[in-house]
């Protein structure tokens, strides 16, 4: 009777075994996580900047390519910084008694503008041929990339922006020199013209 017992509980957890291992039989076994080494960041340039940085521009688009034997589309973010070039300006007038002067700067420049990868976003890829081995994904996406680097650069520059980015650097000036008792009166250069740029070009 015992031996029945043993017998009996020995198939019972044989069973429970069984019915416990068999469906994970059916799925496959997940896959190792990705793991990245780095050989360590190599500096390829390191720039002094004299710049005034007066605005930081964020831009948001939906770009479509098509091309390279498919098409897709892409969220495209991004953004730039617009400065003012501080190693460029000149004190044009200046009273010592009165502590007033007026100092000239260059125009607002964009002095960055990139794509934000980490945030920009594949909205769908396609191939739109029946041709093997013609379509190139990644071809595409890396000329709509080269295109979202300037429709951010050119998105930034807008008047509106550079016209915010100099009332906020005049208004910066001032305030640092009225902490040492100075009024200093902010003017901006002419743009060059075209003739100007033209003469001023490397030949």
């Amino acid at each position: 009777m015992r031996t029945t017992v043993f017998i009996v509980l020995g198939l019972a957890a044989l069973t429970a075994a069984l019915l416990w291992v068999l469906p994970l039989a059916h799925y496959p076994p997940p896959s190792p996580p990705v793991i990245i080494h780095s050989q360590g960041p190599t500096i390829e340039r390191l720039e002094r900047l004299s710049h005034l940085v007066t605005a930081r521009v964020y831009i948001a688009d939906v770009l479509i390519g098509e091309g390279k034997g498919c098409r897709g589309a892409w969220l495209i973010r991004g953004d730039a910084l617009i400065a003012v070039d501080m190693s460029k300006a000149a004190v044009i007038a200046k009273d010592e008694q009165a502590k007033t002067a007026t100092i000239r700067l260059l125009l607002p420049e964009i002095l960055q503008a990139r794509v934000d990868h980490g945030r920009t976003r594949t909205w769908q890829v396609q191939t739109t041929t029946w041709i093997p081995w013609t379509s190139d994904q990644d071809s595409l996406r890396d000329t709509v990339m080269r295109q979202a680097q300037e429709l951010v650069a050119h998105a930034a520059a807008s008047a509106e922006n550079l016209q915010q980015a100099k009332t906020t650097a005049e208004t910066m000036i001032r305030s640092f020199y009225a902490e040492v008792g100075w009024q200093v009166r902010v003017t901006w250069a002419s743009p060059p013209s075209e003739a100007q740029k033209v003469a001023s070009s490397p030949q």
